[in-house]
């Protein structure tokens, strides 16, 4: 009898643990622990695909890299393209010193001057952000993650975005202007998600997508942005070294102001010329537009030998203007198409596509293997007057 009683005591209090063991954690507990989990981060990987949207201007960037902790080091692979133009950027970070090549170049500046840690998500004051909202967002199980969403709208989500903001403006020179814009953020709708670790507590994605509106000299300009973060090799990166050959080539960031001014060429070679001279030079045969608002001249005719590509600028005064630019399709930087809707349109029998912002309106379409765009911002300048210069472009 004393047996079964010691048995059964004994049998009781092994279940009592169990139960205190496996207590489902709430959503402001898991919160909590990520927090702990990322002060002991050492290490981890990167991938980043953002989609970012303002006055019509669309602009997508894929960033992978590794980011280390004590000491803090990074490096990354940035790709970022917009109609008619692409740039690609790798940088290295160790403490105070930022590598990052450009125009064919490394170039060594403070990193005090830079806005690369808009990329480093897993740190702990990020994390303290998130926490102030821990009420807010809801949480379900899948698999060995935990998913935490929050969504909503108001001014006080706009802490939780700002370094995507940032990075999809590439404010990589921490521009007061943009830091000032910044300030002005009216979030209409914003969500994002999360996805924890249940054993490590450590974030492996994140999602997120805002509609948003910034003010900048009294001008209100809508802005979307969307896109996923993946994090992975987490205390798994080797010590990030920066290479010999990018230390002893790299030129400080005046040497490289003066080399561009010596050599256009590090633009793409960008240049004045008249229509006629462009034509001389360009593969094909350059349309021209012949019918547009009253009022407004051919004021610029730019040429990029590197992309084959004509630019005409068009203004009436300095606030009404529009741009027409054309380039072989096969000259297009290739990127994710960004995730915002626009209107299908037809232009002379082939389908285009046209992005009305109110302020800013552009019109792209693709004809006899070229890429045609019209962008430009006028009170003249309806999706009816785009319609009718597209049309008229010979």
């Amino acid at each position: 009898m004393l047996k079964k009683s010691l048995f059964l005591i004994l049998f009781s209090a092994l279940v009592t643990l169990a139960a205190c063991g496996t207590e489902p954690l709430d959503q402001s507990e898991v919160l909590k622990r990520s927090v702990e989990a990322v002060k002991e981060l050492d290490s981890y990987s990167v991938e980043m695909d953002m989609a970012l949207s303002m006055m019509g201007m669309d602009t997508n960037m894929i960033v992978t890299g590794d980011v280390t902790h004590n000491p803090d080091a990074m490096y990354l692979n940035m790709k970022m393209g917009m109609t008619g133009m692409s740039m690609d950027f790798e940088a290295y970070a160790i403490d105070d010193i930022v590598y990052m090549s450009m125009f064919g170049e490394w170039i060594k500046v403070d990193a005090s001057e830079m806005g690369l840690d808009d990329f480093d998500q897993l740190n702990e004051e990020e994390m303290r952000k998130l926490l102030e909202f821990s009420e807010e967002f809801t949480m379900e199980e899948q698999d060995d993650v935990y998913v935490l969403t929050i969504s909503g709208e108001g001014d006080e989500y706009s802490v939780l975005i700002e370094n995507y903001i940032s990075s999809g403006m590439a404010d990589f020179n921490e521009d007061p202007a943009v830091d000032d814009m910044l300030e002005t953020i009216q979030v209409n709708d914003f969500f994002l998600e999360l996805h924890i670790d249940k054993t490590t507590f450590m974030q492996t994605k994140q999602t997120f997508e805002a509609d948003m509106v910034i003010e900048e000299s009294g001008i209100t300009m809508p802005v979307t942005m969307s896109g996923t973060a993946l994090i992975s090799n987490v205390n798994e990166i080797e010590p990030i070294a920066i290479p010999d050959e990018v230390k002893e080539n790299a030129v400080t960031e005046d040497e490289a102001l003066f080399d561009l001014e010596l050599d256009d060429e590090l633009f793409g070679a960008y240049e004045e010329l008249t229509v006629e001279e462009i034509q001389k030079r360009a593969p094909f045969t350059v349309p021209t537009v012949e019918q547009f608002p009253e009022g407004y001249v051919l004021t610029e005719s730019l040429f990029d030998e590197s992309m084959e590509m004509v630019m005409m600028s068009y203004e009436k005064d300095f606030d009404n203007g529009f741009m027409f630019s054309v380039l072989p399709t096969e000259n297009e930087p290739s990127f994710n198409e960004a995730m915002f809707e626009g209107e299908d349109i037809n232009v002379n029998g082939q389908p285009g596509t046209l992005y009305d912002m109110g302020l800013f309106i552009s019109l792209s379409w693709e004809q006899d293997g070229l890429l045609f765009e019209l962008a430009g911002s006028g009170e003249d300048l309806t999706k009816e007057a785009f319609l009718e210069i597209a049309e008229s472009i010979k």
